[in-house]
């Protein structure tokens, strides 16, 4: 992707005397001799195509992933009777899920943390398989690595 670097541009202006009046001229000349088309393009110039296109990419900001492909998840708790004695934990209300498959495990602990209402203090950990899961790993990357090829639903 091109991208224009306003730095390196003053820079260049600065080190070639007239360098920016030329390309101001030769701007306003190619606009003068391309006219937009009248098939629904406006005759404005680059400077508000360059509006346009901004403003294109602040929707697409908005999009929250929502666009991304969608994979739905089960989250079934599994109780630790192991070291804290007596489990304060419960289960979500609604075990399934559907998000982005870009999310990673780390935003589904927050999500869960959030949701069971635990403390700081305690520590969650997402499973697959009963192996656990690393922060970092996405969805995606876990439905590629651990069940693609499994016809049952697996459960994290």
């Amino acid at each position: 992707m091109l991208r224009l670097d306003n730095t390196l541009e003053e820079i260049i202006f600065k080190l070639v005397p007239g360098l920016k009046e030329t390309e101001k001229r030769q701007e306003e000349e190619f606009w003068k001799k391309n006219k937009p088309q009248e098939n629904g393009e406006d005759n404005e110039g680059p400077k508000a195509k360059k509006a346009k296109i901004e403003e294109e990419e602040d929707q697409e900001d908005q999009d929250y992933h929502r666009s991304d492909p969608q994979i739905a998840i089960c989250l079934d708790c599994l109780r630790n009777n192991g070291q804290s004695g007596d489990n304060t934990v419960k289960g979500l209300m609604k075990k399934f899920i559907r998000c982005s498959t870009r999310v990673t495990v780390g935003t589904i602990k927050k999500f869960l943390s959030l949701k069971l209402k635990l403390p700081s203090t305690c520590e969650l950990d997402v499973l697959c398989n009963g192996e656990i899961m690393g922060k970092d790993h996405t969805m995606e990357f876990i439905y590629m690595t651990r069940w693609r090829l499994r016809a049952e639903n697996v459960s994290m």
